[in-house]
C-alpha cells in the first residue's frame, strides 16, 4: 500500500491528493477525515480532464471531529483509468485527511 495526506482548506474544489497515473487505476483501502473548529464536509473525486466526478458521498465531520473507515482490501472507492485522486471540502474548516491507496491496472 501507499499512503498520503493533506490538510486541505474549506471551500476547495478537486484538491489533487494522488495525481493521476497512466494505465492505473487508484483504489483507496483506508481513509481519515478529521474537521477543524467548524464542520466540514469532504467528497472524493475521480479528475480527469475538467471537472472531478464524484466517487464518494459527502461525508460530513463535525467540529473537531471526524471519521475513520478501516482497512477494506477491495477498496472504500476507486478513480477512473489514469485519472488524479481528488476531494471537494465543504465550508467550514480545514480538514485533515489521509489516505492508503494502492494502484491497479485495469483488467480488459
Amino acid at each position: 500500500c501507499l499512503s498520503t495526506f493533506a490538510n486541505v482548506a474549506a471551500s476547495q474544489t478537486d484538491s489533487v491528493l494522488v495525481a493521476a497515473v497512466a494505465n492505473r487505476v487508484i483504489v483507496v483501502v483506508l481513509f481519515r477525515l478529521h474537521a477543524g473548529a467548524s464542520a466540514t464536509s469532504v467528497t472524493f473525486n475521480s479528475k480527469g480532464a475538467g471537472a472531478g466526478t464524484a466517487i464518494s458521498e459527502a461525508f460530513a465531520c463535525g467540529a473537531n471531529g471526524g471519521r475513520a473507515d478501516g482497512f477494506v482490501p477491495i477498496g472504500h472507492f476507486e478513480t477512473s483509468e489514469g485519472e488524479a485522486l481528488t476531494v471537494t471540502t465543504g465550508s467550514g474548516s480545514t480538514t485533515g485527511i489521509g489516505i492508503k491507496y494502492v494502484l491497479v491496472k485495469p483488467t480488459p
